[in-house]
């Protein structure tokens, strides 16, 4: 209890300290508002700048898997950090949407495979990734086929 009286008169000490100088109530109302509103306009125009930033990301062409879901990650992290939330259908979305073309195929797979609204970020991330180390798994065994096919050839 002493420590809750405590608080309001420091609190309440301080906001008469800034209000004291001014003479009319609208001053003092303009005051507090400036005080107390201008956080969270500054808040707002910050969600605002990271929403925008979040609609503009792109994964690119030589951009890695998990580094662009890093990026996605963070962002999701920003919001929390804002007071908002970035949910999974928007990251999955995102995820989806901006992969390099290499994916496409998966992507479509998922698409028509899961409840894109309901799968989680790191289930659509486990599987675009399940797809690109069986691709190059399947690349790497074609390229030594056709070393080996090209040295068998020789040895002929």
């Amino acid at each position: 209890m002493k420590n809750k009286t405590a608080r309001a008169y420091l609190l309440a000490e301080d906001i008469l300290l800034q209000v004291s100088s001014k003479k009319t109530a609208a001053e003092v109302w303009a005051s507090l508002k400036a005080r107390f509103v201008g956080p969270d306009r500054a808040r707002a125009d910050r969600l605002s700048t990271l929403r925008g930033d979040f609609d503009r990301l792109n994964m690119g062409d030589v951009e890695a898997l998990d580094v662009f879901a890093s990026k996605i990650s963070s962002m999701a992290a920003r919001y929390a950090n804002l007071g908002a939330t970035l949910d999974d259908a928007a990251m999955v979305k995102k995820l989806l949407d901006s992969v390099s073309d290499c994916l496409y195929q998966a992507v479509a797979s998922i698409e028509q495979l899961c409840d894109v609204e309901k799968l989680c970020f790191d289930e659509a991330l486990g599987r675009l990734k399940a797809f690109e180390e069986r691709s190059e798994r399947r690349k790497k065994q074609a390229n030594g086929a056709a070393y080996c096919g090209t040295m068998g050839s020789k040895a002929s």
